[in-house]
Protein backbone atom coordinates (compact mmCIF):
# COMPACT_ATOMS: atom_id res chain seq x y z
CA UNK A 1 0.00 0.00 0.00
CA UNK A 2 1.57 3.38 -1.54
CA UNK A 3 0.62 6.54 0.92
CA UNK A 4 -0.68 9.72 -1.15
CA UNK A 5 0.18 12.68 0.46
CA UNK A 6 -2.67 15.62 -0.51
CA UNK A 7 -3.00 19.49 0.65
CA UNK A 8 -6.60 20.74 2.04
CA UNK A 9 -7.39 23.44 0.17
CA UNK A 10 -10.42 24.77 2.37
CA UNK A 11 -12.27 23.46 5.43
CA UNK A 12 -15.50 23.65 5.09
CA UNK A 13 -16.51 22.56 8.70
CA UNK A 14 -15.94 20.25 11.93
CA UNK A 15 -17.73 17.34 12.49
CA UNK A 16 -18.49 17.26 15.57
CA UNK A 17 -18.60 13.70 17.20
CA UNK A 18 -17.78 12.14 20.75
CA UNK A 19 -13.81 11.35 19.83
CA UNK A 20 -11.89 12.96 17.18
CA UNK A 21 -14.44 15.98 15.89
CA UNK A 22 -12.58 15.46 11.97
CA UNK A 23 -12.73 18.74 9.61
CA UNK A 24 -14.22 18.13 6.22
CA UNK A 25 -12.36 19.39 3.92
CA UNK A 26 -11.25 20.20 -0.13
CA UNK A 27 -8.42 18.28 -1.09
CA UNK A 28 -5.73 19.62 -3.66
CA UNK A 29 -7.08 17.16 -6.35
CA UNK A 30 -10.64 18.75 -5.65
CA UNK A 31 -12.39 15.83 -3.61
CA UNK A 32 -14.05 15.95 0.19
CA UNK A 33 -12.48 14.73 2.98
CA UNK A 34 -13.00 13.56 6.33
CA UNK A 35 -9.43 14.70 8.18
CA UNK A 36 -8.32 13.42 11.81
CA UNK A 37 -5.38 14.98 13.68
CA UNK A 38 -4.36 13.19 16.78
CA UNK A 39 -3.53 16.50 18.92
CA UNK A 40 -0.23 16.58 18.30
CA UNK A 41 0.68 13.24 19.81
CA UNK A 42 4.23 11.53 18.94
CA UNK A 43 3.70 8.99 17.67
CA UNK A 44 0.31 9.95 16.10
CA UNK A 45 -1.14 6.09 16.98
CA UNK A 46 -4.83 6.97 16.43
CA UNK A 47 -3.61 7.89 12.68
CA UNK A 48 -1.82 5.04 12.16
CA UNK A 49 -4.38 2.89 13.42
CA UNK A 50 -6.38 4.43 10.93
CA UNK A 51 -4.00 3.55 7.96
CA UNK A 52 -3.30 0.30 9.57
CA UNK A 53 -6.96 -0.54 9.15
CA UNK A 54 -7.23 0.66 5.58
CA UNK A 55 -4.33 -1.39 4.14
CA UNK A 56 -5.83 -3.89 6.19
CA UNK A 57 -9.28 -3.99 4.20
CA UNK A 58 -7.22 -3.94 0.92
CA UNK A 59 -5.53 -6.91 1.76
CA UNK A 60 -8.84 -8.55 3.32
CA UNK A 61 -11.20 -7.01 0.22
CA UNK A 62 -13.53 -5.33 2.57
CA UNK A 63 -15.16 -2.10 1.42
CA UNK A 64 -13.75 0.61 2.59
CA UNK A 65 -13.40 4.37 1.71
CA UNK A 66 -10.32 5.06 -0.24
CA UNK A 67 -7.32 7.27 2.37
CA UNK A 68 -5.25 9.87 1.68
CA UNK A 69 -2.72 11.61 4.10
CA UNK A 70 -3.47 15.65 4.38
CA UNK A 71 -1.71 18.74 5.17
CA UNK A 72 -3.83 21.18 6.48
CA UNK A 73 -1.73 24.67 6.98
CA UNK A 74 -1.61 26.18 10.42
CA UNK A 75 -3.12 29.06 8.87
CA UNK A 76 -5.88 27.80 7.70
CA UNK A 77 -7.10 26.13 11.01
CA UNK A 78 -6.49 29.26 12.74
CA UNK A 79 -8.53 31.83 10.35
CA UNK A 80 -11.22 29.11 11.02
CA UNK A 81 -14.02 30.23 12.66
CA UNK A 82 -15.85 27.96 15.49
CA UNK A 83 -13.47 25.27 15.67
CA UNK A 84 -13.36 23.55 18.77
CA UNK A 85 -10.89 22.37 21.24
CA UNK A 86 -10.10 19.30 19.07
CA UNK A 87 -8.75 21.40 16.30
CA UNK A 88 -5.84 23.63 18.02
CA UNK A 89 -3.31 24.60 15.28
CA UNK A 90 -0.43 23.39 16.57
CA UNK A 91 -2.20 19.85 16.25
CA UNK A 92 -1.55 20.23 12.61
CA UNK A 93 2.34 20.14 12.86
CA UNK A 94 1.44 16.55 12.14
CA UNK A 95 -0.16 15.10 8.86
CA UNK A 96 -3.82 14.70 9.19
CA UNK A 97 -5.55 11.37 8.13
CA UNK A 98 -8.12 11.46 5.15
CA UNK A 99 -10.76 9.53 4.54
CA UNK A 100 -12.73 10.47 1.08
CA UNK A 101 -16.48 11.70 2.00
CA UNK A 102 -18.93 9.40 0.78
CA UNK A 103 -21.99 11.29 -0.18
CA UNK A 104 -25.43 10.80 0.86
CA UNK A 105 -24.46 7.69 3.38
CA UNK A 106 -26.69 6.49 6.23
CA UNK A 107 -25.06 6.01 10.09
CA UNK A 108 -26.67 2.95 11.04
CA UNK A 109 -26.49 4.16 14.17
CA UNK A 110 -29.48 6.30 13.63
CA UNK A 111 -31.50 3.63 11.77
CA UNK A 112 -34.15 0.98 13.20
CA UNK A 113 -32.27 -2.32 12.22
CA UNK A 114 -35.68 -4.50 10.89
CA UNK A 115 -34.75 -8.41 11.11
CA UNK A 116 -36.97 -8.97 7.56
CA UNK A 117 -35.49 -10.74 4.76
CA UNK A 118 -36.32 -7.01 2.85
CA UNK A 119 -33.96 -5.56 4.55
CA UNK A 120 -31.11 -8.31 4.40
CA UNK A 121 -31.66 -8.19 0.37
CA UNK A 122 -30.94 -4.44 0.81
CA UNK A 123 -27.62 -4.95 2.07
CA UNK A 124 -25.26 -5.66 -1.54
CA UNK A 125 -21.90 -6.56 0.78
CA UNK A 126 -23.52 -8.42 3.96
CA UNK A 127 -20.59 -10.74 4.28
CA UNK A 128 -18.78 -7.50 5.10
CA UNK A 129 -20.54 -7.52 8.45
CA UNK A 130 -18.76 -11.03 9.30
CA UNK A 131 -15.49 -10.03 8.13
CA UNK A 132 -15.10 -6.63 9.70
CA UNK A 133 -15.81 -8.64 12.90
CA UNK A 134 -13.63 -10.92 12.19
CA UNK A 135 -11.05 -8.33 11.76
CA UNK A 136 -11.80 -6.31 14.54
CA UNK A 137 -11.28 -9.15 17.15
CA UNK A 138 -8.26 -9.78 15.22
CA UNK A 139 -6.90 -6.21 16.14
CA UNK A 140 -8.78 -5.78 19.21
CA UNK A 141 -11.06 -2.48 17.89
CA UNK A 142 -12.75 -1.91 21.31
CA UNK A 143 -14.81 1.27 19.36
CA UNK A 144 -17.35 -0.96 16.95
CA UNK A 145 -19.81 -1.87 18.78
CA UNK A 146 -23.74 -2.48 18.85
CA UNK A 147 -23.85 1.05 20.99
CA UNK A 148 -21.52 2.40 18.31
CA UNK A 149 -21.17 0.74 14.79
CA UNK A 150 -19.41 2.53 13.74
CA UNK A 151 -20.09 2.05 10.03
CA UNK A 152 -22.02 3.66 7.34
CA UNK A 153 -24.49 2.41 4.37
CA UNK A 154 -23.33 3.94 1.13
CA UNK A 155 -26.38 4.23 -1.23
CA UNK A 156 -26.11 1.99 -4.80
CA UNK A 157 -28.21 0.58 -7.40
CA UNK A 158 -31.86 0.56 -5.50
CA UNK A 159 -29.24 -1.12 -2.52
CA UNK A 160 -26.44 -0.33 0.17
CA UNK A 161 -22.83 -1.21 0.85
CA UNK A 162 -21.40 -1.21 4.19
CA UNK A 163 -18.66 0.57 4.71
CA UNK A 164 -16.71 0.53 8.07
CA UNK A 165 -15.65 4.18 9.47
CA UNK A 166 -13.07 5.53 12.36
CA UNK A 167 -10.64 2.76 13.26
CA UNK A 168 -8.32 5.12 15.46
CA UNK A 169 -9.42 2.50 18.32
CA UNK A 170 -7.62 -0.40 17.31
CA UNK A 171 -5.08 -2.55 19.59
CA UNK A 172 -7.33 -1.68 22.43
CA UNK A 173 -5.91 1.82 22.20
CA UNK A 174 -2.64 1.25 23.80
CA UNK A 175 0.34 1.54 22.38
CA UNK A 176 1.98 -1.25 20.55
CA UNK A 177 4.41 -2.41 22.76
CA UNK A 178 1.60 -3.16 25.18
CA UNK A 179 -0.09 -5.25 23.32
CA UNK A 180 0.20 -8.80 24.67
CA UNK A 181 -0.09 -12.10 21.83
CA UNK A 182 -1.15 -14.67 24.69
CA UNK A 183 -4.32 -13.30 25.01
CA UNK A 184 -7.88 -12.29 22.87
CA UNK A 185 -9.86 -9.56 24.18
CA UNK A 186 -13.55 -9.29 23.54
CA UNK A 187 -16.02 -8.36 25.37
CA UNK A 188 -19.74 -10.22 25.04
CA UNK A 189 -21.78 -7.32 25.35
CA UNK A 190 -20.52 -5.17 22.57
CA UNK A 191 -19.57 -7.73 20.00
CA UNK A 192 -20.59 -6.93 16.74
CA UNK A 193 -22.47 -10.70 16.11
CA UNK A 194 -24.17 -9.55 19.11
CA UNK A 195 -26.15 -6.39 17.30
CA UNK A 196 -29.30 -6.15 15.32
CA UNK A 197 -27.48 -5.62 12.48
CA UNK A 198 -25.49 -9.23 13.18
CA UNK A 199 -28.49 -10.82 14.22
CA UNK A 200 -30.06 -10.10 10.62
CA UNK A 201 -27.24 -11.40 8.88
CA UNK A 202 -26.53 -14.56 10.72
CA UNK A 203 -30.60 -15.21 10.20
CA UNK A 204 -30.53 -14.80 6.39
CA UNK A 205 -27.03 -16.79 6.20
CA UNK A 206 -26.41 -20.52 6.22
CA UNK A 207 -23.40 -20.84 8.94
CA UNK A 208 -22.60 -24.93 8.10
CA UNK A 209 -19.56 -26.65 7.97
CA UNK A 210 -18.67 -25.67 4.76
CA UNK A 211 -18.94 -21.80 5.57
CA UNK A 212 -16.44 -22.28 8.51
CA UNK A 213 -14.18 -24.07 6.73
CA UNK A 214 -14.44 -21.31 3.71
CA UNK A 215 -14.18 -18.36 6.68
CA UNK A 216 -10.56 -20.39 8.14
CA UNK A 217 -9.47 -20.12 4.37
CA UNK A 218 -10.65 -16.62 3.95
CA UNK A 219 -9.10 -15.40 7.55
CA UNK A 220 -6.05 -17.16 7.34
CA UNK A 221 -5.26 -15.59 3.74
CA UNK A 222 -5.71 -12.42 4.91
CA UNK A 223 -3.54 -12.50 7.95
CA UNK A 224 -0.81 -13.81 5.24
CA UNK A 225 -1.51 -11.34 2.65
CA UNK A 226 -0.82 -8.74 5.35
CA UNK A 227 1.88 -10.07 6.91
CA UNK A 228 3.62 -10.64 3.34
CA UNK A 229 3.06 -6.77 2.60
CA UNK A 230 3.78 -5.56 6.32
CA UNK A 231 7.32 -4.39 6.17
CA UNK A 232 6.33 -2.28 2.96
CA UNK A 233 3.44 -1.03 4.94
CA UNK A 234 5.97 0.53 7.86
CA UNK A 235 8.47 1.73 5.17
CA UNK A 236 5.79 3.64 3.25
CA UNK A 237 4.63 4.92 6.97
CA UNK A 238 7.86 6.28 8.01
CA UNK A 239 7.99 8.24 5.09
CA UNK A 240 5.34 10.75 6.77
CA UNK A 241 5.77 9.12 10.52
CA UNK A 242 8.10 7.99 13.64
CA UNK A 243 7.71 4.81 14.50
CA UNK A 244 10.31 2.93 16.48
CA UNK A 245 11.47 -0.41 15.76
CA UNK A 246 10.44 -2.02 19.06
CA UNK A 247 7.03 -0.87 18.72
CA UNK A 248 6.98 -2.50 15.05
CA UNK A 249 8.37 -5.56 16.43
CA UNK A 250 5.45 -5.85 19.02
CA UNK A 251 2.95 -4.82 16.56
CA UNK A 252 4.20 -7.58 14.26
CA UNK A 253 4.43 -10.24 16.74
CA UNK A 254 0.93 -9.51 18.19
CA UNK A 255 -0.74 -9.83 14.60
CA UNK A 256 1.09 -12.89 13.61
CA UNK A 257 1.63 -14.93 16.32
CA UNK A 258 -0.15 -18.34 15.56
CA UNK A 259 -1.47 -19.84 18.58
CA UNK A 260 -2.99 -16.47 19.31
CA UNK A 261 -4.88 -16.26 15.41
CA UNK A 262 -6.16 -19.83 15.95
CA UNK A 263 -7.93 -18.25 19.30
CA UNK A 264 -9.41 -15.33 17.67
CA UNK A 265 -10.98 -17.66 14.97
CA UNK A 266 -12.48 -20.26 17.31
CA UNK A 267 -13.74 -16.82 19.05
CA UNK A 268 -15.55 -15.90 15.76
CA UNK A 269 -17.14 -19.07 15.56
CA UNK A 270 -18.10 -19.08 18.65
CA UNK A 271 -20.21 -15.82 17.94
CA UNK A 272 -21.17 -17.49 14.74
CA UNK A 273 -23.27 -19.60 16.76
CA UNK A 274 -24.88 -17.09 19.07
Amino acid sequence: MDFEKIYAHTIIKELPTEGHSPLLVVGSNYKLYVAKNDKGKQPPYSIINELFASFCFENWKIDSPKTKIIEISKNLVSMQEGLSIHHKPYYYDTLCFGSEYIQYALDINNLFMSDSKKTFNKLRNHQNVFHITLFDTWVENDDRKPTNYNMVLQPIENQFIIIPIDNAFIFSTMSYTDLNPEFVSVSSNDHLLVSELGHLIKKFTTIDEEFIKNERKYFYLCIENCRTNFDNFISNLRLFYTIDDSSVVSLKNFLFNDDRNNKVFEEYVYRLSQ
